[in-house]
């Protein structure tokens, strides 16, 4: 059996990591309703074993994620907390999407996320979003929804997150919303042409370095 010297095992360990961070960069690729500001109002208080309903309604197709804040200290997995999150239909009837709310990958304290695989014709529709508290100790601290603001009766702190059909479309949509915030020779085709050389002499610089 021939014997697989260092450098190529190096360049395959090379080519994992990158293809990992390439399609964990894809997979979490995904665009917030620009329109909404969450905002820590009120609290809504959710007991072991109850559930609370939120309706609200898509902008965009795409639907693919909603966020939602929660008063510190939010859900304690270590001690068993799971919040079940369920979308439906405008009637909280027709179940559409199910699982659970997870830390949000920005690691925010009070942020969290239900994701859930793609709508694609979400537009303009009304979901019913039921979040459920599934910790089996009855005596378990409540958790807390924060509201969108200051009186009793409004809705929770939440936020549709969206994702296009194509990566392309994905990747035109990133590019529009960095470049509103960026210098003359970092928007459109400039910022594509320095992302992509960057990119380019990143891995080139370590396959040189790895098989020198």
């Amino acid at each position: 059996m021939p014997k697989i010297s260092s450098k190529k095992i190096f360049l395959i360990i090379f080519l994992i990591i990158t293809l990992s961070i390439a399609w964990r960069f894809l997979n979490l690729l995904s665009f917030r309703d620009s329109n909404i500001v969450l905002q820590k109002g009120l609290t809504v208080k959710l007991r072991p074993r109850e559930s609370l309903q939120q309706n609200f309604v898509a902008n965009r197709d795409g639907l693919t994620k909603v966020e939602v804040l929660l008063r510190s200290p939010g859900i304690k997995y270590e001690n068993g907390d799971r919040m079940e999150m369920k979308l439906a239909d405008a009637d909280c009837k027709e179940t559409l999407r199910t699982g659970y709310l997870d830390d949000s990958f920005l690691n925010t304290e009070n942020l969290y996320e239900f994701r859930f695989d793609r709508i694609p014709d979400s537009q303009e529709k009304e979901f019913c979003l039921t979040a459920t508290f599934a910790n089996k100790k009855e005596n378990a601290k409540s958790i807390q929804f924060f509201t969108m603001g200051d009186k009793e009766g409004q809705s929770l702190s939440i936020r549709p997150v969206y994702k296009n059909a194509h990566i392309w479309q994905d990747f035109s949509e990133l590019n529009q919303r960095i470049s509103q915030y960026k210098p003359w020779f970092l928007k459109h085709y400039y910022l594509w042409i320095i992302t992509i050389a960057f990119i380019v002499f990143s891995i080139a610089s370590v396959v040189i370095l790895i098989t020198l």
